[in-house]
Order: C-alpha cells, then sequence, then structure tokens
C-alpha cells in the first residue's frame, strides 16, 4: 500500500497540493433535487435504474431520466 505513496494524485495529497475531496457527487443531487421540487434523484441525474423502479416512478408521477 505504502507504494502509491509515489504516485503523481496520492503525492499530490500527501503534499497538501490537492484537496482531500473533489466533487460533490450526490450533495449536489440532493440540491438540485430540493431546488427543482423533485422526490427522487432519478429525476434529475442520469443513472441505469431497473426496469421496476422506472414502472413504479412513472407510476407515481416521477419520470427518471
Amino acid at each position: 500500500m505504502m507504494e502509491r505513496t509515489n504516485l503523481f494524485f496520492h503525492k499530490a495529497l500527501l503534499n497538501d497540493e490537492m484537496p482531500l475531496s473533489i466533487g460533490g457527487g450526490i450533495g449536489q443531487s440532493r440540491l438540485c433535487m430540493v431546488l427543482l421540487h423533485k422526490a427522487h434523484v432519478g429525476e434529475i441525474q442520469a443513472s441505469i435504474w431497473p426496469e421496476e423502479m422506472r414502472k413504479e416512478c412513472a407510476a407515481a408521477g416521477m419520470p427518471l431520466i
């Protein structure tokens, strides 16, 4: 595991040259849900959803993208 300390990304993290976290992921999606008044993350974020879930959400008026 220590051999990773020589890799570019890991070295930059250890030398405080890069933030410890990148992106926003689910937090950004949840904020969009609030702002757009959506009930399911799939209404604002593209992903692969099981067909059964797509049907249930569509029946509830929540079309997944």
